[in-house]
């Protein structure tokens, strides 16, 4: 079949496309620092998700590991896994500097940096190089991608678990006159739930349990069963035998 421009035209026409610049990023204020946010006005407001300037939404990068069928040839790639790649977002400074205030203070809950007061300074019952507890700084960030057509059409990402390992720098010069300060922030995170995915159901534990041990229970009959199975010395050994092998049969049905 001939490319034809026209149908090609037509069939992007008639679908849309998506744009990437639609998009707003929520972060749930972690319960760590939830006091320390109260005079934050940009926080409060609920306004922080207006100055995420831009995120890279992560690939999906599964696990490989090299397997040979034959222990020799060529090698196929069987998974193991999936990587979760740093989350990197820039966002703009407010004025009033909460945006800064907002992700310095969210990494001295993470790890309380400051010795300034000397080794007996303390933020939170947190002395400096003192570690944080991660229900405490680990939070939910979701960003929310929207469609050209419709308002009602949107995407979404959210990263559970997440908290920042680099919040970045910042450059200042006097010739940057024009230029807004931005703020770059990489974040990690546990898991991630996309809209096009298939909602996972929670599985009923005991019956999981009984599952398992129902399945164990299959392989002790197996092994007492093959441990049984001898040679027959008579017709009654043969029927014995014979009942032996049923039993395994049964036991896969």
């Amino acid at each position: 079949m001939a490319f034809n421009i026209a149908d090609f035209s037509s069939k992007v026409n008639e679908h849309g496309v998506a744009k990437n610049n639609l998009f707003f990023a929520t972060i749930t204020t972690p319960t760590g620092i939830a006091g320390a946010m109260k005079d934050n006005k940009i926080v409060q407001s609920g306004d922080l998700k207006f100055f995420c300037r831009s995120v890279t939404l992560p690939e999906f990068d599964i696990a490989t590991t090299d397997y040979q069928p034959s222990g020799f040839g060529s090698p196929t790639r069987r998974p193991q896994g999936m990587n979760f790649p740093i989350l990197p977002a820039v966002f703009m400074v407010d004025s009033n500097f909460g945006v800064m205030k907002f992700f310095h203070r969210w990494a001295q809950s993470i790890v309380q940096y400051d010795r300034s007061q000397g080794s007996n300074g303390s933020v939170n019952n947190t002395l400096p190089f003192e570690m944080g507890y991660k229900s405490e700084y680990a939070t939910t960030m979701t960003v929310h991608v929207y469609s050209y057509a419709s308002e009602s059409i949107k995407y979404k990402y959210e990263f559970r678990g997440l908290y920042p390992t680099n919040v970045g720098s910042v450059s200042e010069a006097w010739e940057n006159n024009a230029e807004v300060m931005t703020l770059p922030v990489g974040f990690t995170y546990d898991s991630l739930t996309v809209s096009g995915a298939t909602s996972p159901v929670v599985l009923d534990r005991e019956s999981g349990v009984n599952g398992l041990l129902s399945w164990f229970s299959t392989i002790n009959t197996v092994a007492q069963a093959i441990k049984g199975i001898k040679r027959p010395r008579n017709i009654q050994d043969a029927i014995n035998e014979i009942t032996n092998i049923s039993t395994i049969v049964n036991s896969f049905k």
